[in-house]
């Protein structure tokens, strides 16, 4: 019996394995690959034409890159223009918002007898301190060579959409939305990004309504990866895309990414060297396969349907209907209640030499009853919150160990995997620890068999609550205690050795479900990953341990959490020794400098330090650590009254923004607070002041203020502190921009 429980952890071990070898990313085709299929190389050969260095909004490299990409558009022969707009935040935001001149590239392949639109969306811009080799390059390379792979004649409209200002604000997807024609009528779109520089790609979130277009998407992706618990907890972060603009406008659509590398993410680092072709391929494969079903689907009937609980097994992307999702979560919930009535009474420890495992009941065996397994379940819920805490804390943790670690923009660390090792180990003992203490705290009141019941019972009631309180998010602890606890009854039935066969069979679910998950979440980032991991890992260890029982030694289990602890300072040892900074590793910092021109003050800004009130003054929050520099030759935007207007209580100020030459961003805020805003001709509604990015030159504002004088700081930005007295770059520092302002407080 115990080879059959070691036998069935290594079964599930490989099933976690067998799981995430199936999420990788594919080998990358060849140059040389058939014509209708997507290659890796051809894509990536346009990602090294646009990122061959930083091309944020409105530089000369951004000119560059806009133009490559409409030749290479109008090249395959699509109908290829240019969308020139003035494009806003299109989120609710308290500070001043950003606002841009943008060009976003439109090309059409029409269709036949269009039911709608088909759009591939990506941005072609990328943050100053980095090429964007895949954020966005990889999303507007996947576009380029979709474009040549796809059919000559379809059915829809698809439109190849690369949009403008995505990094400082979602502005050129908002322009289109609200202005071009294109973005009117029956809509599918696919929108596809990058917070990372490498692994699985994964449909993170869908539109509402996304039933029907999750089955296009399960049936023709050759690679598909998607969670709708995922995109549930996507909903509850502050991360946007291209995608919001997208789904506020009710178009129906999917969400695409990879956040492996996270590290490199708007640094130098997001490069072609360090992009993985294999992810790229990924990308490619998907979004040509499921673009050609959508090209000749009947866009109109597709959608908006019923919502899908979806999720990926080896093999296969599993959806059903939303509506089943309770009572799924249900049904785990009563089969684990019917195990525990089948475990009332005594119940016998089954080892190898154990009267119970030679059929003879034992004097000595536990006393299971329903006050007993409850109270388990609810101590079950200790060894949760202690991996929780655990992965929580090891990001912490590193920032003390490691102060830069602090500034790393995704609470990554360039090579993870020794942190993400030490997680793992200190997380798997926490569960085997709980396990003794529990059993000695009770007076061993509290076996395996009510240990084991009272934690699968945790896991079902929390796979009902997530069905309540995070919909579409309950799966992996639902389908994981429901099966498990089928595994559980069946196994009561079967002869003591077949036991484990059984068990492993109803566990399965949880390898897939729980297991894989746990390895996969740490793509992440250790910050965001490493909670989430452990969650994982501990359910995980929960349900585990009716099988591990006969392997189960008290010596062992005392040992375990020392050994634990010491293989986990042993790994964040080598960790801190393994990840080093360097010019090909640089530190990450937000380092930023301000000057107030009336006065000729400035200071450095930085996120390292006690946050100072005299911060609001240079960068408008008080949220910097400051200390004194050096006034540097940088002037503000002229700012000229061109018209000043009372109504009753309300004041109409008309003013010329005019930047100086090569200002990357120029703009104005109100001291007093939100006030009705007009720049460039766009109507900002209520606002304290905007951030122009790319100004086309002089911009007329409009003001609308209460009575009385009014306090009107102007600024310009700009990507680098080169023009600062006494700054010298360091080789292995990257500085997160904008960086140096300056500013003009004008009394009107």
């Amino acid at each position: 019996m115990a080879r059959n429980a070691v036998l069935g952890l290594l079964a599930l071990a490989a099933l976690i394995a067998v799981t995430l070898l199936d999420l990788a990313p594919p080998a990358p085709l060849p140059k040389d690959a058939p014509s209708g299929s997507f290659s890796a190389a051809r894509a990536f050969a346009h990602v090294e034409d646009i990122a061959r260095a930083p091309h944020p909004i409105g530089s000369a490299e951004h000119d560059r890159v806009r133009e490559h990409l409409v030749s290479r558009l109008r090249d395959l022969g699509l109908d290829t223009r240019v969308q020139e707009a003035v494009g806003a935040l299109p989120i609710a935001y308290d500070g001043v918002v950003p606002v841009g001149r943008v060009r976003n590239i439109v090309a059409v392949r029409h269709g036949s007898a269009p039911t709608g639109r088909v759009v591939l969306a990506a941005h072609y811009d990328s943050v100053a301190a980095s090429p964007g080799a895949a954020d966005d390059g990889a999303g507007v390379a996947t576009l380029l060579e979709v474009a040549r792979a796809l059919p000559a004649s379809t059915r829809n409209d698809v439109v190849f959409l690369i949009t403008d200002g995505e990094e400082p604000g979602l502005l050129g997807a908002e322009a289109f939305v609200r202005e071009d024609p294109a973005a009117k009528g029956t809509v599918v779109v696919l929108n596809n990004e990058a917070r990372g520089t490498r692994g699985t790609v994964t449909a993170f979130r869908a539109s509402p309504g996304d039933g029907p277009l999750i089955d296009v998407y399960g049936s023709a992706a050759p690679h598909p990866s998607a969670d709708s618990g995922f995109a549930a907890l996507m909903g509850l972060l502050p991360n946007n895309t291209d995608f919001h603009v997208f789904g506020a406008a009710g178009w129906l659509g999917l969400d695409a990414a990879f956040t492996g590398g996270g590290a490199h993410y708007h640094t130098p680092l997001d490069d072609p060297a360090h992009l993985d072709q294999g992810t790229l391929q990924q990308m490619g494969d998907n979004t040509l396969a499921v673009t050609r079903a959508l090209a000749s689907a009947d866009l109109a009937a597709l959608g908006p349907g019923a919502e899908s609980i979806h999720f990926t097994v080896p093999g296969l992307l599993v959806r059903y209907p939303a509506w089943l999702e309770l009572p799924v979560a249900l049904a785990g919930l009563v089969v684990a209640g019917w195990l525990v009535a089948t475990l009332r009474g005594r119940c016998g420890i089954v080892r190898p030499g154990s009267l119970a495992a030679e059929g003879v009941a034992s004097p000595d065996a536990e006393v299971v009853t329903v006050p007993r397994v409850l109270a388990a379940a609810g101590l079950a819920l200790l060894p949760v919150l202690a991996a929780g805490a655990a992965g929580y804390a090891l990001w912490p943790l590193l920032g003390v160990l490691r102060p830069e670690y602090t500034q790393m923009f995704t609470g990554d660390p360039y090579r993870p995997w020794l942190y993400q090792a030490a997680l793992v180990s200190v997380t798997a003992a926490v569960v085997p620890a709980w396990r003794l203490l529990a059993g000695r705290l009770s007076g061993r009141r509290l076996g395996p068999a009510s240990l084991g019941a009272g934690a699968l019972l945790l896991v079902a009631v929390l796979g009902v609550a997530a069905a309540v309180v995070l919909p579409r998010g309950s799966h992996p602890m639902a389908w994981s205690a429901l099966l498990a606890a089928a595994g559980g009854v069946a196994a009561r039935r079967v002869p003591a050795a077949w036991r484990p066969v059984v068990l492993t069979v109803g566990l399965a679910p949880t390898a897939i479900l729980l297991g894989a998950s746990a390895i996969s979440s740490l793509d992440i980032g250790l910050r965001l990953g490493g909670p989430a991991s452990a969650l994982n890992l501990a359910l995980l260890m929960l349900l585990l341990l009716p099988l591990a029982e006969p392997l189960w030694s008290r010596r062992a289990a005392a040992l375990l959490p020392a050994v634990a602890v010491v293989a986990s300072a042993a790994l964040v040892a080598g960790g801190l020794a393994a990840d080093r900074f360097d010019a090909a590793h640089p530190r990450q910092t937000r380092l930023v400098y301000a000057m107030d021109e009336a006065t000729g003050t400035a200071v450095w800004g930085s996120a390292d330090g006690e946050p100072s009130a005299e911060s609001a003054h240079y960068f408008g929050e008080p949220h910097w650590a400051v200390r004194p520099a050096r006034p540097a030759p940088m002037r503000p935007p002229g700012l000229t009254v061109v018209d000043d207007t009372t109504s009753g209580a309300l004041r109409t100020l008309t003013l010329r923004l005019t930047p100086t030459a090569g200002a990357p961003i120029t703009g104005l805020s109100v001291e007093e607070g939100a006030v009705p805003i007009t720049v460039g001709g766009r109507d900002l509604g209520e606002r304290r002041g905007f951030a122009f990015h790319a100004p086309p030159g002089a911009l007329t504002v409009t003001l609308v203020l209460p009575g009385g004088r009014a306090r009107i700081r102007v600024f310009e930005q700009r990507h680098d502190l080169s023009a600062v007295p006494g700054f010298t770059p360091a080789a292995d520092t990257v500085h997160m921009g904008p960086l140096a302002t300056v500013f003009r407080v004008h009394t009107l």
